[in-house]
């Protein structure tokens, strides 16, 4: 029975080593690929044809759970996979051993070259997914720490404030009771000046009545003294 390498079996197929995978895994309760003692995968001819039947069958737009259901009825329960070959060989490498034996040294590295490829290829992905795991993580604390710190920030901003228009309330209040002081004073004050002023004026007026009856009474005196004098004496006239 000849067989078949992961690489040869998707070149005959027509898809891709990883299509074949995928398959295996959404299609194991109906296909069953066998491996080697080395864990390389073998594929017969038997199950590159129903390979092929599930590549048709996606083409034309069915759904995986009626793909198994069709392989079922078009072929039945797969048979219990062989016994696994001894032959130490890796997978990409053909279980031919004629064909192996004509390809030799370079048909091996050939297929260590591709196997190791994809070992890196998802070794790469692998530590990517991990650093960009690890960059999220630690953008994601950073973050935290950032608000973290902008709400502290944020509290003190609002307390200096708050303490601000407490004290500012507060000096309001004493300049207004100083202000209202100011004015009571000069109002006061106004009063004050305003009754001087009265007592200032009335205090003149009575000394300018005084003054008056002064100079009245000075005539009175020098008449009646000088009445008995010439009439052509007039100087008393002055006052």
């Amino acid at each position: 029975m000849k067989t078949y390498t992961l690489r040869e079996a998707a070149k005959k197929i027509g898809t891709t080593a990883r299509d074949l995978k995928q398959w295996e895994k959404q299609f194991a309760q109906w296909i069953t690929v066998p491996r080697t003692s080395q864990g390389a995968r073998i594929y017969t001819d038997e199950l590159i044809h129903r390979f092929r039947q599930i590549r048709m069958l996606l083409e034309e737009g069915h759904h995986p759970r009626e793909i198994a259901d069709l392989i079922t009825q078009m072929n039945g329960r797969p048979a219990d996979p062989p016994a696994p070959v001894e032959p130490d060989v890796m997978e990409g490498e053909i279980i031919d051993v004629p064909r192996l034996l004509r390809h030799g040294a370079p048909y091996i590295a050939e297929q260590l070259v591709a196997r190791v490829k994809d070992e890196l290829v998802d070794a790469v992905k692998r530590e990517a997914a991990d650093t960009i795991q690890q960059a999220m993580r630690e953008v994601k604390g950073q973050l935290n720490h950032l608000g973290e710190q902008t709400s502290a920030a944020a509290e003190t901003v609002r307390r200096s404030l708050q303490d601000y228009q407490e004290a500012w309330q507060q000096k309001t209040e004493q300049l207004h009771e100083h202000l209202e002081t100011v004015v009571a004073f000069c109002h006061e004050e106004k009063a004050r000046q305003e009754q001087e002023r009265k007592q200032l004026e009335q205090r003149i007026i009575e000394r300018e009545k005084a003054f008056r009856e002064l100079v009245l009474s000075f005539r009175q005196t020098a008449a009646n003294t000088n009445a008995g004098r010439s009439r052509t004496n007039k100087w008393w006239k002055f006052w």
